[in-house]
């Protein structure tokens, strides 16, 4: 009898329904905070329309369980409700007129358990573990950080005319991969008024490919960004476990690849980056075998005594130290938990890391010295510094760097950011280096100002309705800026980046591809030349004939700064030589002198290379970038809950896209962006 009555009432609704002046229906499943309602018209109405949901029979708004919005005109699709908590389901959306008559009702609407009150009931049956272990797999899992309806809980947003927020005027300011990212989602989204604002003359930002000659000539070594970790193989089960962060990247190369029809000018394919090899020189202490050769890393593997007589002892502290930041930093469980979803394994180490003292509350050397109370001079020696560098960069980088399968581009990384030239040359603006934003609280607009020239004496203008700020904020501090909040303008002012030096050079041949062990690719050979950092060979066309290009300087921090300050032609010099002293006399024969240095301090457009928060900056400054302040929404791979790597720049701009569509009541297609790029660790 039940069901009959529910079947009738059902029946009642859809007939009631299909004669009222409004339709009123969703498109997507309702299972988070926000949902779209989509209206369509029999007949246009005159008076202020009030929306409701409850029962399906209910004859007057006041039976309703809670008002959605109210409308003044018709002009409108669409409707933004913000769903209650505690909204039951299968009732029923409902339009009232002025008068309180019926002029529109939906058909019964499914309602799931809401997403935030599950995570909250799983939070509170975890709390005993340190590190949870059950985490979804792959990048699907809720994540914790962005709430779509926290989002928009303080706007007057309840009914959304779709032509007019699609074609809402939005600047998008950095054109390197989170400003390329950013426009590709809004694009796809409908956004019909897009303009892409940058200061230099070319696509990409920190993503630099250095070419020797035309790129056909295959001669070029990377500047910026070199890989992509793919997966891990463990060497005891065999098992793969695939870095979920980092398929963003492949599928933005698909899609870019699908938009440009494959045109082979443009196309953008992987090959295998060479991250390892068994071959790679050990020059360490001056090492060296008998007949006066450097050895292989192999070889010091095999026979440590390579290395000649040890003048240190060893300290039983510093070894047991060493056990307890291992049982941190190269956790295997957790290093699993982040390949899955680095999202999720960010929140829980926040919450719950470093035996629930909360993973971001502590640097590495408080946690040493005043928690586990190791003396000064071993916490000195066993970190190295007295630095404020906190565990989690050094958990997710440690993730990734156990990858056993990488992939880089093949023809340079560069291919990437210029596969959107077809795509985006057309609303780009180059040259426009902002100095200035400002807001109108009246019109609620953005303005941005530039010199045409630099010595110019005055600015011009273009206005906003908002704009996406992808530029490192070292830059952005450089700028006048509206009254933001004390916490994003701390933000601004304080993250720290790092710094970075490379030297590349080319030679007449791949001469290491032809030693009696062969180097193919890889940053495996090691130094301990003050100033030579990492050294890196070509891992594209291996055994090829003709020049070869070797990275053979690669500084990053204080070395990468110190560095630019010596004349270009000493430090190139000096590197030439340490390569000699390292692979043998061939350098100095088979050096072309054609090199490429970049310290990216010296660039003005970009000054660093990669963010590097200090300990409890991710925690405090998350939610502040993901908050819309004077018509700005902060983007870029310091936004992000990685550094240093272009999947942290593209999740940036996926978020930054969503977050403008939310702004804006465009849920649906907020929802889509996340769909579409895996981003599902954002609540909508």
């Amino acid at each position: 009898m039940a069901g009959r009555l529910i079947l009738s009432a059902t029946f009642l609704s859809t007939v009631i329904a299909a004669s009222l002046p409004l339709h009123l229906h969703v498109k997507r499943a309702v299972d988070s905070g926000l949902a779209n309602v989509h209206i369509s018209y029999n007949e246009i109405l005159h008076s202020p329309v009030a929306f409701t949901y409850g029962p399906c029979l209910a004859k007057a708004p006041g039976e309703s369980h809670h008002l959605v919005g109210r409308s003044k005109s018709c002009d409108h699709d669409r409707l933004l409700w913000k769903v209650p908590e505690d909204a039951p389901t299968g009732h029923c959306l409902s339009a009232w007129d002025d008068k309180q008559s019926l002029v529109g009702r939906s058909d019964p609407i499914a309602i799931a358990p809401n997403r935030r009150t599950t995570r909250r009931r799983l939070r509170k049956r975890q709390e005993d573990f340190s590190i949870p272990m059950d985490n979804s797999s792959g990048i699907d899992a809720e994540g914790p950080w962005f709430d779509g309806v926290a989002l928009l809980q303080d706007k007057e947003i309840s009914v959304v005319n779709v032509q007019e927020a699609k074609s809402k005027e939005i600047a998008i300011v950095g054109a390197g991969m989170a400003g390329l990212m950013t426009w590709l989602a809004l694009n796809q989204s409908g956004m019909s008024n897009l303009s892409l604002i940058e200061a230099s003359q070319r696509l990409g930002g920190r993503v630099h490919t250095a070419y020797f000659g035309d790129p056909s000539e295959r001669q070029y070594q990377e500047m910026g960004p070199m890989r992509f970790p793919l997966s891990i193989t463990s060497s005891e089960t065999n098992e793969t476990l695939q870095i979920q962060d980092h398929r963003i990247v492949f599928d933005l190369a698909a899609e870019v690849n699908r938009l440009n029809s494959d045109d082979a000018n443009f196309t953008v394919d992987f090959i295998k980056w060479y991250q390892t090899s068994p071959n790679g020189l050990y020059y360490v202490n001056g090492a060296r075998k008998p007949n006066g050769q450097v050895p292989t890393v192999s070889e010091i593997r095999a026979n440590s005594s390579l290395l000649g007589p040890s003048s240190s002892q060893v300290d039983p502290k510093l070894d047991e130290l060493t056990d307890v930041l291992d049982n941190v930093i190269s956790n295997e469980t957790f290093i699993e938990q982040v390949a899955r979803n680095v999202y999720k394994a960010h929140k829980t180490f926040l919450d719950q890391g470093l035996g629930g003292l909360g993973g971001d509350d502590w640097s590495e050397f408080a946690y040493v010295h005043n928690y586990l109370n190791y003396a000064l001079n071993d916490t000195f020696v066993g970190i190295g510094d007295a630095g404020t560098e906190g565990f989690w960069d050094n958990l997710y980088e440690s993730m990734y760097f156990a990858a056993t399968d990488w992939r880089t581009i093949d023809g340079g990384l560069t291919r990437l950011p210029s596969a959107f030239h077809p795509l985006v040359d057309s609303i780009t603006y180059m040259n426009r280096k902002i100095q200035r934003v400002q807001y109108n609280d009246t019109t609620q607009r953005v303005t941005l100002q530039w010199k045409t020239d630099p010595l110019d004496r005055t600015f011009q203008n273009a206005s906003y309705d908002l704009a996406v700020v992808t530029v490192p904020m070292p830059l952005v501090r450089t700028w006048r800026l509206p009254g933001f909040s004390e916490l994003l303008t701390t933000a601004i002012d304080t993250y720290p980046y790092e710094q970075v030096c490379k030297v590349a050079l080319q030679f007449q041949t791949r001469f290491w591809e032809h030693f009696a062990q062969p180097i193919y690719g890889s940053c495996s050979t090691t130094t301990d030349i003050p100033g030579i950092g990492s050294i890196c060979y070509p891992s594209y066309d291996i055994n090829s004939t003709g020049p070869g290009v070797m990275l053979a300087s690669y500084t990053s921090s204080d070395d990468g700064l110190r560095w630019a300050s010596i004349p270009e032609e000493v430090h190139v010099n000096y590197v030439v030589d340490a390569m000699a002293e390292i692979h043998g006399q061939v350098v100095y024969d088979q050096y072309t002198g054609n090199y490429n240095r970049r310290c990216w301090v010296l660039d003005q457009y970009e000054t660093i290379s990669w963010a590097s928060p200090d300990v409890g900056m991710r925690k405090a400054f998350i939610p502040a970038f993901f908050k819309t302040e004077k018509g700005i929404v902060m983007s870029g791979e310091g936004t992000s809950y990685t550094s240093s790597w272009i999947s942290s720049a593209l999740e940036s701009g996926v978020r930054a896209a969503t977050q403008v569509l939310l702004e804006l009541g465009l849920v649906d297609e907020a929802k889509a962006v996340v769909e579409k790029w895996m981003a599902r660790w954002i609540d909508v």
